[in-house]
């Protein structure tokens, strides 16, 4: 906990999960060993504050005030970055006296600039709140490579709430306390294998914002900004982790909505990746158990036949039409089997710890090497 006018680097995964497998999870080995153990559960109640016009939010900071225990904290957190799952950011934590902003320890973070005006200060107001059951456990094991890896693990449970409206919050998150943020990654992927967990870049932020709207919600698709100059080797990583930042929300954004386009975005991003694998395998050999490439296909191949009767309603224009929305029925029944198995997340860990490690470069001769390195506008 940082608190007191302290600010740290906060470097963590976070993970989403069916509540319907909490149980499962606690019964992993890995929380029965000694390598975990479990400090308690704590409730937390938290109030977001922002504009009436979601200035905070522009600039990608969330404010808030925690109430835990018997202390209030007021907290702010940049918008940070976000690396293949992995996400870091900065953190200032401050104990009040009573449940009101003080705007004076505002000044001693990295408050944006735009914002540091009084009648800005004066408009900001509670825009929802979230309370929820946080179980915690430290990590404290050795890495794969013999190294200490020490880590917070935090199961959040509860949900986000504005006026009647309600999403509810199953998450896991893992902060890492001691050692390198791939092996949160390695770790998570060992939980997966039995546990169906999906990478999650929703914060708790996020799922208040889109109850002050619900129908207008929608993922929209980043395109990264590709400079020509740069090696095919950083072009296949912009592109790829695009991709991966995609398609797991557009699986979160299933279940808050039901939009069948979030499905069908999900495929088309999916066989992105396909391509791009094809595309750069002069560059990216292909890895020898070929897991990535096995699961890629299979998930392209399930959602494809889901798919299929939008495609068919599109081609007759009949979309409407009962004997239509009964194969819809069918196929979100199916889509609803297909998330609650663990081979999605896995996959998405696994695309996970390969970027992070860029772990093709082990498989490199020098023609790879020398091809991977030359500018795109170039090659």
């Amino acid at each position: 906990m940082k608190e007191n006018n302290k600010m740290a680097t906060e470097v963590e995964l976070k993970l989403t999960l069916s509540p319907h497998y909490v149980e499962s999870l606690k019964l992993h080995p890995f929380f029965r060993s000694e390598q975990i153990k479990e400090l308690g559960c704590q409730q937390l109640k938290n109030t977001y504050y922002d504009t009436p016009d979601q200035l905070l939010t522009q600039h990608r900071v969330a404010l808030r005030i925690r109430e835990k225990g018997d202390k209030l904290i007021q907290t702010l957190k940049s918008s940070g970055t976000s690396e293949a799952g992995l996400h870091t950011r900065q953190e200032w934590e401050w104990l009040l006296k009573k449940p009101e902003l003080d705007y004076d320890l505002l000044q001693k973070a990295e408050w944006p600039k735009a914002l540091q005006n009084e009648s800005i200060q004066e408009q900001i107001e509670e825009v929802f709140t979230t309370d929820f059951q946080r179980t915690i456990w430290i990590l404290d094991t050795l890495d794969s490579q013999g190294n200490t890896l020490k880590a917070e693990i935090a199961l959040d449970q509860g949900s986000v709430r504005y006026l009647d409206r309600e999403d509810p919050i199953c998450e896991l998150e893992i902060e890492l306390l001691e050692g390198e943020g791939t092996e949160l990654v390695k770790f998570a992927i060992e939980l997966a294998r039995r546990i169906p967990l999906y990478i999650s870049d929703i914060s708790k932020a996020e799922r208040g914002y889109r109850l002050h709207n619900p129908e207008a919600y929608s993922v929209i698709r980043s395109q990264p900004e590709l400079d020509k100059q740069e090696t095919l080797e950083n072009i296949f990583v912009q592109l790829l982790a695009n991709e991966l930042s995609l398609w797991p929300r557009l699986f979160e954004a299933w279940h808050f909505n039901r939009d069948w386009n979030n499905i069908h975005q999900a495929l088309e991003s999916l066989r992105n990746i396909d391509a791009l694998y094809e595309s750069f395998s002069e560059i990216i050999p292909a890895e020898p158990d070929g897991v990535i490439s096995k699961l890629l296909i299979k998930l392209i191949r399930q959602l494809r036949d889901m798919d299929a009767w939008r495609r068919s309603a599109e081609l007759t224009g009949a979309a409407d039409e009962e004997w239509h929305q009964k194969q819809a029925a069918r196929a979100a029944a199916r889509v609803d089997v297909l998330l609650q198995t663990a081979e999605p997340g896995v996959l998405a860990l696994l695309i996970s710890e390969q970027l992070i490690e860029r772990s093709w470069r082990k498989r490199w001769n020098e023609q790879h090497q020398q091809q991977a390195q030359q500018p795109l506008q170039q090659a």
